[in-house]
């Protein structure tokens, strides 16, 4: 440890800390990472190319949020200005991804799912109309008798939706340059800010137009993503109460890929959100306070409940690279036979 955060303190013991790192930061990794490799060589179908730039967000965020919990721990940012440009950069390049590809593959999944419905009806019809004209030919045939030797008609209504195909790759595009768009001020305006001899933090640079930016951040970062999960997760729970259709389409895994759609929805809102919530707070209490923002800044850096709220807040968000990557290896069958036989069956790219 450094001189600097020896004279800072901990708020938890540096071991504590590394351990929970080691084992939710250095799992999660493995497992994302074990994802991504597993899925780019087998699977082509649109819901695992999204899970798959999921799994490269977590990789980033997880990458960010050490420095973090170190940085609030410490009370001091113990890198380079540098480290504290690039840092705050890819921290809400990743966190913004991770929002908007869990938004996608819920409304992925609700798109395959009210397409198979449609189509299942419309076999359905058809078979019903085809069985009526067959009725009414035989009504009107002047056979007395039909051959014995003739096998009877049977009707099969193919379920499978192996047609059905929606295009991610534009999607996925617009998530990865708006995130990188919102991230362009950190990359330009982070700086570490000393406090003392012996500490410093990691900021935003005072400009004239921080409102403007802070506002933009929220909006994209905050206040959009919240409400489009919202909505989200509800048309995910009233689909899954819905035993109308739903058992026809198993082979689509869509029941599973609604239930891994609402688990993601619920573990950002509970895991995520909070930390976006309170970041938001700071940066908008600073950025409205009179006169120069660095006191103010100053003054919440220096605050133990302050600092142990950023502290426990970017521990869940970790907590939630770690989760994601689990939940889509144990809800997705098809996700499973990839870790279980190390390849995926020719029926998965149906989805």
């Amino acid at each position: 440890m450094s001189e600097s955060a020896r004279s800072a303190g901990s708020l938890v013991s540096p071991y504590a800390l590394a351990a929970y790192v080691a084992c939710i930061a250095g799992v999660g990794a493995l497992l994302n990472c074990s994802l991504v490799a597993a899925l780019l060589r087998t699977s082509k179908n649109g819901l695992m190319n999204i899970i798959v730039q999921l799994a490269v967000a977590d990789l980033i965020l997880e990458s960010t949020i050490i420095p973090e919990l170190c940085y609030y721990n410490f009370r001091t940012w113990q890198f380079s200005n540098n480290g504290c440009i690039i840092y705050r950069g890819f921290n809400v390049l990743a966190s913004t991804a991770c929002s908007y590809f869990v938004i996608t593959i819920a409304l992925h999944t609700l798109a395959i799912v009210s397409l198979g419905e449609k189509i299942i009806m419309k076999r359905i019809k058809q078979s019903e109309h085809e069985d009526d004209e067959e009725l009414r030919s035989s009504r009107h045939s002047l056979v007395a008798s039909s051959d014995s030797s003739t096998p009877p008609r049977t009707m099969h209504v193919d379920y499978r939706l192996n047609v059905i195909k929606i295009p991610v790759i534009q999607p996925i595009i617009f998530i990865w340059i708006l995130s990188l768009s919102l991230s362009v001020p950190d990359f330009f305006l982070a700086t570490a800010l000393p406090l003392d001899d012996v500490s410093s933090m990691c900021v935003i640079a005072d400009t004239d137009h921080r409102l403007y930016v802070y506002s933009v951040l929220a909006i994209f970062n905050l206040i959009l993503p919240t409400v489009l999960l919202t909505i989200s997760g509800f048309l995910v729970a009233i689909k899954l109460k819905s035993k109308r259709v739903l058992t026809f389409l198993d082979s689509c895994e869509s029941t599973e890929s609604l239930k891994l759609s609402l688990w993601l929805i619920l573990t950002y809102i509970i895991l995520c959100a909070p930390r976006s919530i309170f970041s938001g707070y700071i940066l908008y209490s600073s950025s409205l306070t009179e006169g120069n923002n660095t006191s103010f800044i100053k003054t919440l850096h220096s605050n133990d409940t302050t600092t142990t709220i950023n502290l426990a807040l970017s521990g869940a968000s970790l907590g939630s690279a770690f989760l994601r990557p689990i939940l889509c290896i144990l809800l997705l069958p098809s996700v499973r036979k990839v870790f279980a036989f190390g390849s995926l069956r020719a029926d998965v790219n149906h989805v």
